[in-house]
């Protein structure tokens, strides 16, 4: 079935400076980059079982401080247990010095921000069992 428009990826902002720290927090996710443009100031990150990805933009803006309005935008991740992928990317960010938050809507619904790096949206990450509804 051909689907017309078809979704393909989502810009998300970093701050400059730190575009291979947040391919590698992907890597974590099991991205890999599929795409680089020449002048190398934004990267595309993808997972191989899907056809979208994700446009990683360093800008020269603020991020937001406010987290209840940051997490107003935000990329979902599924998992069997959320709270284990925030924790391995909370390791990978103390162990690289970089500031790290986390919270959550409900049990089955968290999300973590590099609130240094993310620019104006966090990472959630809900359970699968949402899927069920």
């Amino acid at each position: 079935m051909k689907i017309d428009p078809r979704l393909h990826h989502y810009c998300q902002n970093i701050t400059k400076g730190n575009l291979d720290t947040v391919v590698e927090m992907y890597q974590l996710l099991n991205f890999k980059v599929v795409y680089t443009p020449p002048n190398g100031d934004w990267i595309m990150v993808g997972q191989d079982q899907l056809r979208f990805a994700i446009q990683i933009t360093q800008v020269e803006d603020t991020p937001i401080v406010d987290i209840d309005i940051k997490r107003r935008t935000h990329i979902a991740f599924l998992s069997d247990n959320p709270q284990e992928v925030i924790s391995k990317v909370e390791a990978w960010a103390n162990n690289k010095n970089i500031k790290f938050r986390q919270g959550g809507w409900s049990d089955k619904e968290k999300y973590f921000d590099l609130p240094d790096i993310f620019v104006n949206f966090v990472v959630e990450v809900m359970h699968t069992s949402i899927e069920e509804k």
